[in-house]
């Protein structure tokens, strides 16, 4: 039997062993009781990207991590490559917090650990944070768009494999590795560091091969669908006219992209609507350009009109549509509204609002000369002059000829009275140079009759022909200069309408002998007074024979600026064996 003095020390080790055991006891109950206390909310002290959570549930957890989620949105996402770093927004690449995710992980933080170490890690809580993560996702298109474009690496794109239909026959393209940065390895490491709640994100990745999303068999597929579909001819219908384009011509459109789900079908479209313009490029109205008309004295802008056309880019789209369909039906495609290339703003911001200035010479009436004179006239009504711009008569007229509405006038040839196909226009030429004379415009070419006529201002004219010589004006004014000629039976009037910049007048002639033979060279200046008030002159010249058929010593001068000194006679060349007639 037990003494008295053993049984006490049992008694002692048996209560000392049972203290742990309740303790334990005691721990476990309180961690049931308060799990118990926090059912349907997230427990004690559980964090959410620093953000604390605990004992949240229902709607006031999903504010909370809404307002985590706020965060993210704001984030920066640092990529450390060997070649470099590079910082994103979260905007660049589509991140965003999945709120519901993490509602569920805040929910179940402390609650799915092994069972054993529930309590003590609720015990641990007691004193200290329990992060539970986040969800985050990222768009990987977005990552794709971005890796490919920033990637400090020496970056190969890989190339996807596809069809191309250039021979009328659709033909598979194979695809090809690159190297770079992986943009699915990318996304990968940012959702997983996302996952721990800190921010900035920082991910490390390497550049490494990196494969065709889509494979041979891929483009195999979708040239055996694309061969099935454009079986048969296409049917299109556009303002009123149908026509029928054959397989052959639609394979042509055909290739392909690499989608966010596989190889899709698409159209060249610069192939589509050449093919198209030849097709059914006579559909539609023209647009009418907005243009000046002058009225009582004063130039009205006659407002623009758009057209109407077969086809913009949207045709693409309809006839991509009716391939993808296997060509069921005719396509009928809009008509699209085609713009002039003149807007009534663009003729309104010139300033193009008064008379300038203007110049009226006569003539005899009824003669072939009057014909050309009025031809060319009705040619050059309407040209303007933009700020800057030159203005050559030949370059915009051309050659005068039969086919064109010209006819046998006078012309000098070689210093004597000719006739030729267009003359008589330098009547149109002198009368155009002098409205210029007044309205302050620059003469950058010119060149005077070698005879004088009578008809013309004497030393202030100019004659053409076909190439030169030529009549060049220059438009140094800040507006737009209009030109406008009007005639009669026996007159022939050129006005200039612009907002007044300068005005010319003529302040002295001189004249000098040219060689032995009796020339004379005539020297005309011009002043120019500006609107500010200050002046300028400058000088025009004409070399006159004193008959038919006489040589001067020196040519006549052919080209004058406002800046350039007076030109002095040059030697007469050696007679041209085809010398370019002077119209009259």
């Amino acid at each position: 039997m037990l003494q008295s003095a053993d049984l006490a020390l049992l008694r002692r080790r048996l209560l000392l062993a049972g203290i742990p055991l309740a303790v334990l006891a005691l721990l476990v109950t309180a961690w049931i009781l308060d799990a118990r206390a926090h059912d349907g909310e997230a427990l004690r002290n559980v964090e959410v990207a620093g953000h604390r959570v605990g004992g949240l549930g229902g709607d006031a957890l999903t504010t909370a991590v809404e307002e985590v989620a706020g965060r993210y949105a704001e984030a920066t996402v640092m990529i450390v490559t060997p070649d470099g770093e590079l910082e994103a927004a979260a905007a660049d690449l589509g991140l965003a917090l999945d709120v519901e995710g993490t509602v569920e992980r805040a929910l179940a933080a402390g609650r799915r650990d092994a069972l054993p170490m529930r309590p003590l890690r609720w015990l641990r809580s007691l004193v200290g944070a329990r992060e539970a993560g986040v969800v985050v996702d990222v768009d990987r298109d977005k990552v794709r768009f971005f890796v490919g474009a920033e990637d400090p690496t020496a970056r190969r794109e890989p190339r996807e494999p596809g069809i191309v239909g250039d021979s009328g026959e659709i033909a598979v393209v194979l695809g090809e590795a690159g190297e770079g940065l992986d943009a699915a390895e990318v996304a990968d490491a940012i959702e997983s560091a996302g996952a721990d709640g800190r921010l900035p994100i920082v991910v490390e990745v390497a550049p490494t091969t990196i494969q065709p999303r889509f494979s041979r068999e891929d483009a195999e597929a979708l040239a055996r669908t694309a061969e099935e579909l454009t079986a048969s001819s296409l049917a299109v219908s556009a303002g009123g006219k149908d026509v029928s384009i054959p397989p052959g011509t639609v394979r042509t459109w055909l290739r392909s992209d690499a989608g966010p789900e596989g190889l899709e079908l698409r159209l060249d479209g610069d192939r589509v609507l050449a093919d198209l313009r030849d097709l059914l490029g006579d559909v539609g109205t023209s647009p009418q350009n907005a243009r000046f008309t002058v009225e009582g004295g004063r130039p009205r802008i006659i407002p623009g009109e758009p057209g109407r056309t077969c086809c913009d880019e949207t045709a693409v789209g309809y006839l991509l549509g009716a391939v993808k369909a296997g060509n069921a039906g005719p396509v009928t495609l809009p008509l699209t509204e085609l713009e002039p290339d003149q807007s009534t703003a663009a003729l309104e911001a010139l300033g193009i609002v008064e008379e300038i200035g203007s110049f009226t010479t006569r003539h005899d009436c009824c003669q072939g000369r009057v014909t050309n004179i009025h031809r060319i006239a009705d040619i050059v009504r309407g040209v303007v002059i933009r700020p800057g711009a030159q203005f050559s008569v030949n370059e915009f007229v051309g050659r005068r000829t039969a086919e064109r509405g010209f006819v046998e006038g006078g012309v000098i040839q070689n210093g004597v009275f000719e006739t030729s196909i267009g003359g008589g226009i330098s009547q149109f030429a002198t009368t155009l140079f002098n409205a210029a004379f007044f309205g302050g415009l620059d003469f950058v070419e010119y060149q005077s009759h070698s005879i004088y006529i009578s008809r013309y201002p004497y030393g202030r004219e100019a004659t053409l022909s076909f190439p030169k010589p030529d009549l060049v004006l220059r438009n140094s004014t800040p507006h737009g200069v209009l030109v406008w000629p009007t005639y009669t039976g026996t007159t022939i009037t050129v006005t200039l309408y612009s907002t007044t910049y300068a005005k010319g007048e003529q302040t002295a002639q001189s004249e000098a002998p040219v060689g032995q033979a009796g020339c004379k060279r005539v020297t005309t200046t011009r002043t120019r007074t500006y609107r500010d008030g200050r002046t300028e002159t400058d000088r025009v010249h004409a070399v006159y024979r004193p008959a038919e058929g006489v040589r001067c010593d020196g040519p006549p001068p052919t080209t004058t600026t406002t800046t350039a000194p007076e030109p002095e006679p040059e030697p007469e060349p050696s007679p041209d064996p085809d010398p370019s007639p002077e119209d009259t």
